[in-house]
């Protein structure tokens, strides 16, 4: 049986994922739940919060230095090229960027539900008091 492409990953949340033999194994011992929930409380402990991005925010496609967002980027680029300022980034560098600055803008804001720039919701997840 010949290994599924990687194209498979753009079908939506943790269960196309998981039809890729690649990273099925993976995906499931890692525990997505599990592992949101240990974050969580263990951001209590140290006196942090946890941020989460909309699902949909589009980390990837947005270009780090001009906020461009492209309408398609595809798993197999992995090199963001920005055609607007002509940023040239690996894609997981750029969308660490992205989503540092989300957390930078929000941590401006109130804390609570905070809209941000592209019109992604980003929530803080506060720990539930022990006991």
């Amino acid at each position: 049986m010949a290994p599924q492409k990687l194209g498979a990953l753009s079908h939506g949340g943790v269960a196309g994922m998981v039809r890729n033999r690649k990273l099925a194994r993976a995906l499931i011992d890692a525990a997505p739940a599990t592992l949101r929930r240990h974050l969580g409380y263990k951001t209590g402990w140290y006196g942090s919060v946890l941020y989460v991005a909309d699902r949909w925010y589009p980390s990837s496609k947005t270009c780090s230095g001009c906020q461009t967002v492209k309408p398609k980027l595809s798993l197999a680029e992995r090199t963001f090229n920005c055609t607007t300022c002509g940023l040239s980034l690996h894609r997981d560098v750029n969308a660490a960027r992205n989503l540092a600055g989300l957390v930078r803008h929000v941590d401006l804001e109130l804390l609570g539900d905070t809209k941000a720039g592209r019109g992604a919701y980003v929530r803080p997840v506060r720990p539930a008091p022990a006991g």
